[in-house]
Order: structure tokens, then sequence, then C-alpha cells
């Protein structure tokens, strides 16, 4: 099996590499991270070829291609990691989540591509959401991903992939998080710091439904097994909280009551919860709770001094 793993250096990818079989042909792309070659370096991932190339552009691309012209699968993960900046910088949302796509797949073509899309597509409205909802976001970054749904079944139409599958990804928490995840902030504020005061952005209404990031991998394999055609799915835990309950389980979880403090606004407001069954079809159901999650997110976080 020869693979691309577009935006490997993020939180998703590193995760991933890790579970790749050994004896797969695995290519990591990444665009600007001083210290991936030392990560693939700690976790002895020797087999793995990185790829430092920035996909919004031309040359970027050509040091992927030549590479190789086909990939039996790539899991495209590339992205602007923060949705929230995309409403005051929306060009470089679009080029992040959008572009890049665009321009490896007019580039290269896939046996199966798993396309990282986002739960934020939903944005704008509120209840049950499966994806047979009708769209209208008005967040920038959830316009890009759905413009980049939208694309994957163009390439698929001109043969540049057999199989695609869009993921719309409610999120996920765990080892190898950037910082400013407020998993991992909750996690280092309760369980190392032991302090109970936390700031919510906003009213703490909004939803969260984020799982276990070893989960997450699980699905993409499974997806990578069994997924044929055209697909589009949620992928969520099913266990949607708000920011104050999220808060206030954490806090409880190492055995403290929350003080929380709210101020501001968020631009990202979700007020939806997926209903979709379509990621059970693949054999795929979320197994981590919540408990377990932040106690592994903290043995990670204490491991590795906090980071």
């Amino acid at each position: 099996m020869r693979i691309l793993v577009a935006g490997a250096s993020g939180f998703i990818g590193k995760n991933l590499l890790l579970a790749l079989p050994p004896d797969w042909q695995v290519f990591a792309q990444y665009s600007r991270s001083a210290t991936f070659q030392e990560f693939l370096n700690s976790k002895r991932l020797s087999k793995v070829v990185p790829l430092q190339a920035d996909l919004t552009t031309d040359a970027g691309v050509e040091q992927v291609a030549a590479v190789s012209s086909t990939f039996d699968c790539c899991v495209f993960l590339a992205a602007n990691g923060n949705p929230a900046i995309s409403a005051a910088q929306p060009a470089f949302d679009l080029a992040s989540n959008t572009l890049t796509l665009v321009k490896l797949l007019e580039a290269l073509c896939f046996g199966k591509f798993i396309y990282f899309s986002s739960g934020a597509v939903y944005d704008g409205l509120s209840g049950a959401v499966t994806p047979s909802s009708a769209l209208a976001p008005r967040l920038p970054y959830a316009i890009s991903k759905l413009a980049s749904e939208s694309y994957l079944k163009h390439f698929r139409q001109q043969g540049r992939l057999q199989h695609s599958v869009a993921v719309r990804f409610f999120g996920a928490y765990g080892p190898h998080e950037p910082p400013r995840k407020v998993y991992s902030r909750l996690v280092r504020q309760f369980g190392m710091l032991r302090e109970p005061k936390f700031v919510i952005r906003g009213d703490g209404r909004n939803l969260i439904d984020a799982m276990h990031v070893s989960d997450a991998v699980r699905a993409v394999l499974l997806l990578m097994e069994r997924a044929e055609g055209e697909v589009t799915l949620d992928l969520y835990s099913g266990q949607p909280l708000s920011l104050t309950q999220l808060v206030e389980q954490t806090a409880g979880v190492f055995g403290l009551k929350a003080d929380i403090c709210y101020e501001g606004h968020v631009p990202e407001y979700i007020e939806f919860r997926s209903v979709d069954k379509t990621q059970g079809f693949y054999g795929f159901t979320p197994s981590v709770d919540l408990q377990t999650g932040l106690r592994d997110l903290l043995a990670h976080l204490k491991e590795t001094g906090g980071t």
C-alpha cells in the first residue's frame, strides 16, 4: 500500500502515522514544522518518508508528484488548524483548506481519497443534523471546507480518484494536540496545576462533540479498508456537551469543582449535533470515554512536560 498523508505534522497526522501498518509505503507531507523530523525519529518511524512541501504552490505539488504521480490512498489533513482566525483571514483560510486540495488533485491520481472536512459545515444550523441537511454556512472556515467537498466530487468525475470520502469531523483530543486546544488547557489547569479557575470565551453554551484521537484514527483505518464509491459522513462521538459541561466534568475527573468565568464571544458558535448513522456502517463506534481519554492526555502532558 502506497499512501500519502497530507498535513502529516498536525495532531491527527502524527497519531495516524503511529497507527499505520509498518509494511506500508508511507509518504508524510508537511509544510512548516521545525520539529516533525524529530517526532519521526523519536517514534522510530524510520520507514515514513517526510516530504516538506507547500501545497498552495505549484513547486510544492511538484515535489510530491516527483515521488509518485499515483497513490493507493491519500488521507488529506492539510488545513487551517484554527477555525476562529478564518473570520479575520479568509484568504489564508481558503488557500489552506481548498487551494491545497485543488492543486494536489490537479496533479496526482489516487485510488481512494479521504478528505477531512469538518462538522463546521453545519454552521448556522441548530438541533439534529446529517449529511442530507441543507447547508448555508457563514464562517469562512466552514465555507472553504464545504467548497472542498464539492471539488472532491468534481475530481472524482474527472477520474483523478476512484473512491472519495468526505469526513465531516467533529473534532478530537489527545496526545500531540496543540497546546492552545481546550482539552489540553483544561487538563493542564485542573490535572497538573490543580487550579479550579477557568475562563470560557462566550457564554459556554456552544456544543463540543470531540472523540479521543485513538478512536478517530481507528475510524480512518476502517474507512481506508471499507469505504467505496462516493461517501460523505459525520464522524463524531455521539456524546455532545456544552463547553460549560465539558469544563465542569473535566474538573470533576480530577477531583475539583470548576470556578468558571465567562468573557467575550466566539466566532464559531455550535448549536447543532449530528445524528448521522453512516459511521456505524463501517463498523465504527467510539469506545474511549471522557474520563479515560482525559487521564490519557494528562499522562502524555506529564511525560512531555506539559506540551
